[in-house]
């Protein structure tokens, strides 16, 4: 039996375009998998988050994996297209890397939702479409990480002999570490200053040491933030 209140939502759903519903979809669906194991998430748990019917949510997913891998295809293209707008605020490679690590640190809360969703999937990496799908979000990160430090070679900021692969994963390892502090409840050991230092520390490995002044400084030298402007 249908109360009112669950006949209009469904007449809202059925005017939605279906690539708009789709998106909405995913959206929901990643903090309920965020919010429990991939087990215990059920096809009416991610319906009623949606607001539709469950038949409704099987028009445009086959499963509950499906709509797992396509919300973790969704996630890490969000986090990339940050990355990218700050990077536009940013001539010296270096001084881009800094400010996304900068934003990183300053929006943990914010990005919470995502990385419990990274990190639950891993607990699934055994499937093969769950793996590829985090493989390729992976793929990207350390790409535009590895991309921006051989500018930086292009540059002359970053030194010749630097493995931009493995420097790029040791980037994205730092922020892997932040997020486990943050959800573990280590955040105070991490403050501004401990993460700045971790920082300057990460970034004296591969900055050309007869470049210009250090990254993580301003032409006055006071220590570089994130822009406003870049979230």
């Amino acid at each position: 039996m249908l109360f009112g209140s669950d006949i209009v939502v469904q007449q809202r759903a059925r005017r939605l375009p279906a690539d708009k519903r789709k998106r909405q979809i995913i959206e929901s669906a990643r903090g309920v998998f965020a919010s429990q194991s991939y087990a215990r998430v059920g096809t009416a748990d991610l319906a009623r988050a949606a607001g539709i019917s469950e038949p409704a949510l099987y028009r445009h997913f086959a499963g509950k994996k499906e709509l797992f891998v396509a919300t973790i295809r969704a996630t890490g293209p969000r986090l990339l297209k940050i990355w990218e707008d700050i990077s536009v605020d940013y001539e010296d490679p270096i001084e881009t890397l800094w400010a996304i690590g900068v934003y990183y640190y300053d929006h943990l809360e914010s990005h919470s939702a995502n990385m419990k969703l990274q990190f639950r999937a891993l607990s699934e990496a055994d499937d093969p479409d769950i793996q590829l799908a985090l493989h390729d979000n992976f793929e990207a990160f350390v790409e535009f990480v590895a991309d921006t430090l051989e500018e930086g070679k292009a540059r002359g900021v970053v030194k010749r002999d630097v493995d931009t692969r493995v420097i790029a994963w040791q980037f994205l390892g730092i922020g892997m570490a932040l997020d486990l502090m943050n959800m573990l409840g280590f955040k105070d050991e991490m403050d501004h200053a401990r993460a700045d230092l971790w920082g300057r520390v990460y970034l004296e490995t591969v900055r050309k040491k007869d470049s210009h002044r250090p990254p993580y400084v301003t032409a006055e030298g006071t220590p570089m933030r994130a822009p406003a402007g870049s979230v």
